[in-house]
């Protein structure tokens, strides 16, 4: 008698996540685990109920993977640099969520669960723009900035990466990579035209 497959969590949550965004919140535990050649019951022993699998899907309650950029810096480098760092990181970030977001509606996520074990945070999406905001506010404080609301900056910056996305989303279009069109870049050389300092607007960052 063949033994049962198994299948890393890894291999789990890309099944589920395709699943989900091919079917909806409704589809079946059976579903995702035929396409992994697994059984319903294997899923849901692993990680409790379907909903507990969708949340650990698309990282509902985690932070997002860039947050520590935004936390952590602006460092020494040139700010155009950490600028386009952080664009590509986010950028990869909505590529991939932005399709999920109607399905998490669907399912009903709530603030409770964005929050995660840790109650006390507030959501991921909210502490991301507070993130972006003082990340702003410092680089201003050290110059590398025109003088300027960093909420506004850190709501221009991020709209304007997911932007794309939604739209691309709702119009049900694909989004170029930047090896096809690199939209990146531009976009980067085009908000800093915007918040460079009077000194050096225009001109690369320090």
């Amino acid at each position: 008698m063949a033994r049962p497959r198994q299948v890393l969590d890894e291999e789990i949550l890309v099944a589920a996540r395709a699943c989900f965004i091919e079917h909806g919140a409704s589809v079946s535990t059976e579903a995702i685990a035929a396409r992994l050649g697994v059984s319903g019951p294997a899923l849901l022993k692993r990680f409790g109920s379907k909903r507990e699998l969708l949340k650990a899907a698309f990282a509902v309650g985690k932070p997002p993977p860039w947050l520590h950029l935004l936390e952590e810096g602006p460092d020494t480098r040139e700010l155009t640099v950490q600028l386009r760092e952080l664009a590509g990181a986010i950028d990869a970030f909505f590529r991939n969520m932005v399709p999920a977001f109607a399905v998490l509606r669907e399912a009903g996520i709530t603030p409770e669960e964005w929050r995660g074990e840790n109650k006390a945070e507030i959501p991921g999406p909210a502490r991301s723009y507070h993130a972006m905001t003082g990340w702003f506010r410092r680089a201003q404080e050290q110059g590398q900035l025109r003088e300027g609301d960093p909420g506004v900056m850190a709501s221009l910056f991020l709209a304007g990466l997911q932007y794309r996305y939604f739209l691309a989303h709702v119009t049900n279009e694909s989004v170029p990579t930047e090896a096809e069109d690199p939209w990146l870049d531009r976009m980067v050389d085009t908000f800093w035209r915007g918040v460079a300092p009077e000194a050096s607007h225009g001109k690369r960052g320090r």
